[in-house]
């Protein structure tokens, strides 16, 4: 690898962690400010605020990592245009597409870096995060959903196995009910389905074992007030980003076999592969505007200020692009999420256009 190589990698990777390190904590900050009102009456440890502040970062990091990556390339690469660097290399016969290969690499880097923070760091930081929430309210409850299944402790502290939880329904299905004594267990309630009627679960199609007696009742329906309503166990209980792709898909695949079809999740599924692949597509972008495309744009723009206010125009004009993802991206998911375009093509058309844009420019960069 070339000095230079080196040199722009250096800087470029020292910019972009300052940035998503120090955009990140901001966010981490305003999203704990937001808390305040519901953490403060409980006096919590100032340990576990400063905990659940640092959790909530790779939430933040993930979706900041395409900014950060787009603001670094602009800022670097045209500093290096505003120093004549690219023109000295130039002169000293240098292929400017040899000496970004690196950084094309770079960017392969950062799109794994992407999905192994949604599939693996995000979803065990968001389970701390929901841990440390009902430390902090005392509101710790006994319940635990992995896949569609649930466990749960009932008020009258039997246990209580849901096969498959329907939250946007509030019905279960395949529900076991498990009554213990101070010995073994008593009574076994199995039920096909459950539904939340009246404030109360309504069990139907149940099958009772008295395993004292030894006898078993069939009945069409059976009213079982124990369990708790649907609005206090599902608070914080089936967060998508708690799942990595597998469990998503397993989970879907589930309701699949139970006849239900779940858009949203089909999008979500989606995107976990499409979303990580534009920090490459932004890093292209951002070289290829700043040795390019950007310097002439504002040229003709603000032909006075383009030499003396790079930095700035760089920035801006980052920013500009980056908003102008996240608005497609997510006008695209939400088409995806009321059924108008297919939900597994949703989250790939605005990544596939910024893709093509993105390497069309950086073949364009002049040798």
């Amino acid at each position: 690898m070339l000095i230079v190589q080196k040199l722009y990698l250096k800087d470029f990777l020292l910019s972009l962690a300052l940035l998503c390190i120090g955009i990140s904590l901001i966010f981490s900050l305003i999203g704990l400010i937001d808390k305040v009102d519901d953490f403060m009456p409980h006096k919590p440890p100032a340990g576990l605020l400063l905990l659940y502040t640092v959790l909530t970062i790779p939430k933040y990091l993930q979706y900041l990592i395409a900014m950060a990556t787009l603001l670094t390339s602009l800022l670097v690469f045209s500093q290096a245009v505003k120093r004549r660097e690219i023109v000295a290399i130039k002169a000293a016969s240098g292929r400017m597409k040899s000496i970004l290969l690196p950084f094309v690499g770079l960017g392969v880097l950062l799109t794994l870096t992407g999905f192994l923070l949604g599939e693996v760091v995000i979803p065990a930081t968001s389970k701390e995060v929901r841990e440390v929430k009902n430390r902090i309210t005392k509101s710790r409850k006994d319940v635990t959903f992995k896949e569609g299944t649930l466990y749960m402790r009932a008020r009258d502290g039997s246990i209580v196995r849901i096969g498959l939880y329907l939250p946007d329904l509030n019905l279960s299905k395949e529900v076991s009910i498990y009554k213990f004594d101070a010995e073994a267990l008593k009574e076994r309630i199995n039920a096909e389905t459950a539904v939340w009627e009246g404030n109360r679960w309504m069990l139907r199609k149940v099958t009772v074992y008295d395993v004292v007696a030894g006898k078993t009742t069939s009945l069409p329906e059976l009213v079982y007030p124990h369990i708790e309503s649907p609005k206090i166990f599902q608070e914080d209980l089936w967060e998508v980003s708690e799942m990595n792709i597998v469990e998503l898909s397993r989970y879907q695949d589930r309701l699949n076999e139970a006849g239900f079809r779940n858009v949203k999740l089909s999008v979500d599924i989606s995107s976990r592969l499409a979303y990580p692949l534009i920090n490459l597509f932004m890093l292209l972008l951002g070289i290829s505007l700043a040795l390019g495309g950007e310097q002439r744009i504002f040229q003709k723009i603000f032909p006075q200020k383009s030499q003396t206010h790079g930095g700035v125009i760089a920035a801006g004009l980052g920013l500009l692009i980056s908003l102008i993802y996240w608005f497609g991206y997510s006008l695209f998911l939400s088409l995806g999420y009321a059924g108008a375009i297919p939900p597994y093509i949703a989250p790939w058309i605005i990544p596939f256009v910024f893709a093509a844009v993105s390497v069309y420019l950086y073949r364009q960069i002049p040798e």
